[in-house]
């Protein structure tokens, strides 16, 4: 599977889409929630198992969507940090879907490429521009 952001490099196309996701994620502040966003570009959202500030639990219908549906990439959310935790790096290796994390607190995503975990991109949202022909 291609890295999200190879599909994409420029993100600006998806920018309305990482609104609603980051949108979503605030929702559930200060505790970690996340989702899915399949080969359609449809959000699918799933709170936490437990309100948790530092890990996120997804339950069992994140998994089911995983094996049933052809999923772009994952996202989740982190308290503070912008670096992908020992479970990030297991599920990117395990089932080879990119992950997108939104730090909640410095508001900036964190986009971590399949092929080498150690090769991270950052992008705050907000200098993101969008042209009249992008979605």
């Amino acid at each position: 599977m291609e890295d999200f952001l190879e599909l994409d490099p420029t993100i600006i196309k998806h920018k309305n889409l990482l609104l609603s996701i980051k949108k979503l994620l605030l929702n559930n502040y200060p505790f970690e929630s996340g989702g899915l966003i399949d080969e359609n570009l449809n959000i699918l959202y799933y709170p936490s198992l437990q309100n948790n500030c530092h890990s996120y639990y997804p339950p069992p219908q994140f998994f089911v969507s995983v094996v049933k549906k052809k999923i772009l990439f994952s996202f989740h959310s982190h308290l503070h940090i912008l670096d992908p935790s020992e479970e990030d790096i297991f599920f990117l290796k395990n089932y080879d879907i990119p992950i997108i994390i939104y730090s909640l607190n410095y508001d900036c995503f964190l986009s971590v490429n399949i092929k080498n975990e150690g090769s991270r991109s950052t992008w705050n949202i907000k200098k993101i521009n969008l042209s009249k022909n992008s979605g």
